[in-house]
């Protein structure tokens, strides 16, 4: 457990990658976490297989004990490569109501141009991998395909089990796709291209992963897609025959200090409003930008600009939201670590204000580069793609430290107010104040509520106090 103590956040490390090849390292892609607390991700190396030298990657679990403590690293899949199975993972996963998972590989399979694959508990401990769909051979003079190639992204679920996602290579045009895997009601999956983007032309290609409102509308973006080759935002709207219809809602220009290269994926609060980041702008540092959701197009507006000489910058992810709107994020690079997480708090005015939560140093990893994920108390939980104990990554689990201030008269503590209720605590942290210098010291009491600290109780108000007291927290995150 480390704390940042200049930024009040405690970062706990669950797993570091590296110490037995075979069972993979270098995650990518997001993590998903189930009802239990269980973390799903997947690796782009190790998990020798085969007699392969550097593995085709790997998805695993890491299950908390009884405490949420100390978890178990248990490897479910082991990519073989080649014709019969997908290699090199980097999307991430999505689980399906039953507890299956649902994730691509961006090489192997019979085309060796990436899988879709379902991956499911066989009831006897174990996990079994079914290949949904293998995507067509691209042959390197032309890059194209009828299908796409490169599956790069997580997948998400509609409410009758059919699966959306994105490819960055193949298809028509060479730019990749947006396709579609309904489930048939004799088993397997029926495939649907959706859309082929434009032929590649920027640099840093990617496309993201993809995100449906509650009409079944999809929205997604493009790293340096669209008509200046910087990003795009694009949206598929359905109609009731359950076809799709493309549009490029905005491309970013490529001018000095404007936003470019859009990564990762877009989230939407509850009002409809989208928000994602820009690798790239502002002061050269990468943006998280707001965007209105439906067909008409509209221009982002700039939610905060990153600094290099301040906090976190260059996101290579989207953000989280939580219930009350407030953003959160990692950053692949900071002034004072290697890159670290951060927040961005929702005010009434609809403003943000700006925290780096948390800077890595090398200890607890290095160069976080995606989406975070929450737990049911607000726990962060993501991944490094270097450092830790063995250099290949970590899993880390991020909870931010509450804040108070002591109201003193006559020398006595006579209350504590939160000013900041922090979030994550699984049980209520220690609350010890500072010495007084001339009588008693002060001590009080926290209670919690979903993972916050909801009150302080003063159960000694000390004596003697020339001004007051701080307050400290030790947490159990």
């Amino acid at each position: 457990m480390i704390q940042d103590q200049s930024t009040k956040a405690v970062c706990s490390t669950l797993y570091n990658f590296g110490a037995i090849f075979k069972d993979g390292n270098t995650p990518k892609g997001r993590l998903i976490i189930d009802s239990l607390g269980n973390l799903y991700g997947v690796l782009n190396t190790g998990g020798l297989d085969q007699g392969d030298t550097s593995g085709n990657g790997v998805v695993f679990m890491l299950a908390p004990d009884t405490h949420g403590e100390s978890y178990e690293y248990k490897v479910l899949h082991r990519f073989a490569g080649g014709p019969a199975d997908g290699a090199r993972p980097v999307g991430g996963l999505v689980m399906g109501p039953d507890g299956i998972l649902f994730g691509t590989a961006a090489g192997g399979g019979t085309g060796w141009a990436g899988t879709v694959f379902k991956l499911a508990p066989n009831g006897a401990g174990g996990w079994d991998l079914t290949n949904l769909y293998n995507f067509s051979a691209a042959p390197p003079a032309t890059g194209k395909n009828s299908d796409g190639a490169a599956p790069t992204s997580h997948l998400i679920i509609s409410a009758n089990g059919t699966l959306f996602g994105t490819t960055s290579a193949g298809g028509t045009n060479g730019g990749g796709t947006v396709f579609s895997l309904t489930p048939m009601l004799g088993g397997g999956y029926s495939f649907n291209n959706l859309h082929n983007f434009s032929a590649i032309a920027g640099y840093n290609y990617f496309v993201g992963g993809l995100l449906m409102d509650v009409h079944g509308n999809i929205y997604g973006l493009v790293s340096a897609g669209g008509e200046y080759s910087s990003g795009e935002i694009f949206g598929l709207f359905v109609s009731g025959d359950q076809t799709y219809t493309y549009k490029s809602l905005y491309s970013f220009p490529l001018n000095d200090f404007d936003p470019v290269l859009p990564f990762g994926s877009l989230v939407m609060d509850n009002s409809g409003q989208m928000f994602g980041t820009t690798n790239r702008g502002g002061d050269i540092s990468g943006t998280v930008f707001s965007y209105p959701s439906g067909k008409t197009p509209a221009t982002p507006t700039t939610v905060y600009e990153f600094n290099e000489l301040n906090g976190e910058f260059s996101p290579g992810a989207g953000v989280i939201i939580d219930s009350v709107g407030n953003l959160f994020g990692t950053a692949q690079y900071s002034s004072a670590g290697q890159g670290g997480v951060y927040k961005l708090t929702k005010k009434d005015i609809g403003t943000y204000v700006y925290t780096a939560l948390f800077e890595f140093n090398g200890n607890a990893g290095e160069y976080p580069e995606n989406t975070l994920v929450a737990d049911p108390i607000d726990r962060l939980y993501g991944t490094t793609s270097e450092g830790g104990k063995h250099g290949y990554g970590t899993v880390f689990r991020i909870g931010e430290t509450a804040e108070a201030m002591a109201v003193m008269q006559g020398g006595v503590v006579v209350q504590i107010v939160v000013t900041n209720p922090g979030r994550g605590y699984a049980s209520p942290p220690t609350v010890t104040l500072t010495p007084s210098n001339n009588g008693a010291t002060a001590q009080a009491s926290a209670t919690i509520s979903n993972g916050t600290v909801s009150s302080i109780t003063v159960t000694n108000a000390g004596s003697g106090y020339d001004f007051g007291p701080q307050v400290i927290f030790t947490q159990p995150f």
